[in-house]
């Protein structure tokens, strides 16, 4: 991986910090990097944009000499060693808290609270217009509305665009269309309607999302993403071990970069909430408004598992038994509905609510199912929406003699990245990751239910 140009890895974590400047409002600017005690960036799957923090130590009173007020650029950008991948961005803060004094009234500490530059744009540009056509189109032309220069430079004691803009690089093609009139509302939440109304062209969940990532804007569907890792063009970026796992003699940084130094189960799948909040089964109730007519819809989450993409591909067995019990009645939403609404419009999502309600319901519920926290080595050449491999060592008893680990069958598997946050040192790039996955692996969950039918335990589970 490492060229004779490239630095080498010397540690797993290592950064390079290249930019760390503070832009005043009267364009003012300052290198701060000395000052830095930690740096903080959250992407996240349900957030539009970045955010995060700055924390400084400041023995030269840069908040009197810089007059920050909250209204200043931050330009970063930093990267691993060894990859050509940096995180470029420039930010806006927007708050100072937490301001302390320390060291015998010398030296104080305090946290610059910052955003993406296109999360204040949005803010200030309510939408009062009509508009029509195919989802995915209608996405971009939204999405111009907040379209901005992502990053700065400092040349020459002057800051100058660096020519790169915000781009929406990945849109997954629709199949509904779409006419609206925006009552003032921002780009942003016109944005996260259209994806809770969209169908995909391709595939069958309406899950769909749109987040910022720490290269692009994506608007996609989670079903997209699993499509496209289980067909080969790989959006994984490598196996991660539980560091107990790690064999020895093999501790090189490169090795380390996918030792896993903290895990936590947030959550695994809990069947009285799932019976409770429509995962596993809804009713739509709708009312034509015009004809005085209800229809009643029901989604059941189990029947229609099969029908997509999991995150374990064509291994994937659902949280759930076949036969779980189940009532589309302990979940019942209402929708009105207004048949030709628009004479221009066809195929209009307000005449297809009974196709998206249950199907968006259930999938994204099925998101919140199995979550992950991990704590692992800093690399900038991964983003929110990506994959990983996750092996947890199976502590189940083996023979003497047996020196294999296929991994624990519930937590081993292929994740979906829905979060990372970013802590950056002087010396160290550490990422608090939320993964996620909506499936275990058929195989091994066979295994594990035949180890639990040996001891009486399987009862009603059914092993297919």
């Amino acid at each position: 991986m490492t060229t004779e140009t490239e630095t080498p890895l010397q540690t797993a974590g290592a950064v390079d910090i290249q930019e760390l400047t503070l832009v005043s409002k009267n364009m003012e600017f300052l290198q701060i990097k000395d000052y830095l005690a930690e740096l903080n960036i959250t992407e996240d799957l349900y957030s539009p944009t970045m955010y995060g923090n700055l924390v400084l130590v400041d023995s030269r009173n840069l908040i009197k000499e810089l007059d920050i007020t909250g209204e200043e650029y931050l330009i970063v950008k930093f990267k691993t060693p060894t990859s050509e991948s940096f995180i470029s961005k420039t930010f806006r803060i927007y708050a100072i808290t937490d301001r302390k004094i320390v060291r015998d009234l010398n030296t104080q500490t305090y946290v610059l609270q910052f955003v993406s530059k296109e999360f204040i744009i949005n803010q200030v540009k309510p939408i009062y217009k009509t508009f029509s056509g195919k989802i995915s189109e209608v996405v971009k032309t939204l999405f111009e509305y907040i379209e901005a220069d992502r990053t700065y430079i400092v040349n020459d004691k002057q800051i100058d665009n660096e020519g790169i803009k915000s781009e929406l690089n990945v849109v997954t093609e629709t199949e509904n269309v779409v006419k609206f009139v925006s009552p003032g509302w921002t780009p942003f939440k016109c944005i996260t309607w259209c994806a809770s109304k969209s169908i995909p062209k391709d595939g069958k969940a309406c899950n769909f999302f749109f987040f910022e990532t720490n290269k692009t804007f994506v608007f996609t569907s989670i079903e997209n993403l699993f499509d496209i890792n289980n067909k080969g063009q790989s959006l994984t970026i490598g196996e991660y071990f539980y560091k107990q796992n790690q064999v020895k003699g093999n501790e090189g940084p490169e090795n380390k970069m996918f030792q896993v130094e903290d895990f936590k189960v947030l959550k695994t799948a809990d069947h009285l909430e799932n019976l409770n909040s429509g995962y596993l089964s809804n009713k739509l109730i709708t009312l034509d408004v015009i004809n005085k007519i209800y229809s009643s819809f029901d989604y059941d989450a189990v029947t229609e598992f099969e029908t997509f993409e999991h995150s374990q591909g064509s291994d994937s067995s659902p949280l759930f038994a076949k036969d779980s019990i189940r009532n589309p009645s302990t979940d019942i939403s209402f929708y009105p509905v207004q048949p030709n609404l628009f004479n221009n419009v066809d195929n209009n999502i307000n005449e297809r609510m009974n196709e998206i309600h249950g199907n968006r319901r259930s999938n994204m519920l099925e998101l919140q199912n199995f979550k992950i926290h991990m704590t692992v080595p800093g690399r900038t050449d991964i983003e929110v929406g990506r994959m990983l491999d996750f092996n947890f060592p199976d502590v189940s008893p083996k023979a003497q003699e047996d020196k294999s680990d296929k991994g624990d069958a519930f937590y081993s598997g292929t994740y979906l990245i829905t979060a990372i946050h970013h802590k950056v040192t002087l010396n160290r790039h550490t990422m608090i990751m939320e993964i996620v996955k909506d499936a275990l692996k058929r195989d091994e969950w066979k295994k594990y239910l035949i180890k639990m039918d040996l001891f009486g335990l399987s009862g009603w589970l059914k092993i297919e």
